[in-house]
């Protein structure tokens, strides 16, 4: 008999300074929240990844051209990835052996009105750009995950996440593969180590 082994602890979604695996706990038996500040390519390659452990997304953008076709291709399944412009109608559950990812893409603030979640379920906002009205989702989350930022950008996360000055200063600093992992324990910076497959499908690294 085929027994379904449940979702790590850990999904890695890059490496250290000192090349040692950086696994996140993204999914969980308890509701999930995390914020990225950063482009649509570092939301799918994060999306990729997860696919690998059983994961279904579903994403709500005011862009859905930028989505479009994204899930088939990575995947070769029509199911795995579902596109949603506007608001969410209800809200979704998700179980061990597929958790579920609700993705909210809606440029620079998060959903009026978030739904629910239930266990095995991680909410992803996007911010494109970090400005004011994302601050607050911004402190909500569990973890920040953060591309390379702008002067006035780092400036706002340093305060919203209460940074130190030289965290500040590397979030400004950081190369096109890399991101910032605050929250969730130490603060962490990662090489994404990107894939020939994942370049195929998503594209070198930009935000």
């Amino acid at each position: 008999m085929t027994v379904t082994q449940p979702v790590p602890a850990g999904l890695v979604l890059g490496r250290d300074q000192r090349q040692v695996p950086v696994p996140v706990r993204l999914f969980a038996p308890e509701p999930v929240r995390v914020t990225l500040v950063g482009g649509v390519w570092a939301a799918q390659l994060l999306i990729f990844r997860a696919f690998s452990v059983g994961v279904r997304a579903v994403v709500v953008t005011t862009e859905p051209g930028a989505w479009q076709g994204f899930g088939e291709r990575a995947t070769g399944q029509q199911n795995r990835l579902t596109i949603v412009a506007g608001e969410p109608g209800q809200p979704w559950g998700g179980t061990a052996q597929t958790p579920l990812l609700t993705v909210f893409d809606l440029g620079m603030t998060g959903p009026v009105n978030s739904p629910p979640l239930g266990p095995w379920h991680t909410q992803l906002t996007v911010l494109r750009q970090l400005d004011r009205p994302g601050i607050a989702v911004l402190q909500e989350a569990g973890m920040a995950v953060l591309q390379r930022l702008g002067g006035d950008e780092a400036t706002l996360a340093a305060a919203a996440l209460k940074l130190d000055p030289q965290s500040g200063r590397l979030l400004q600093s950081m190369e096109d593969d890399m991101l910032a992992l605050i929250g969730d324990g130490d603060d962490r910076y990662l090489h994404l180590n990107q894939t020939g497959v994942e370049q195929q499908y998503i594209g070198l690294p930009r935000r």
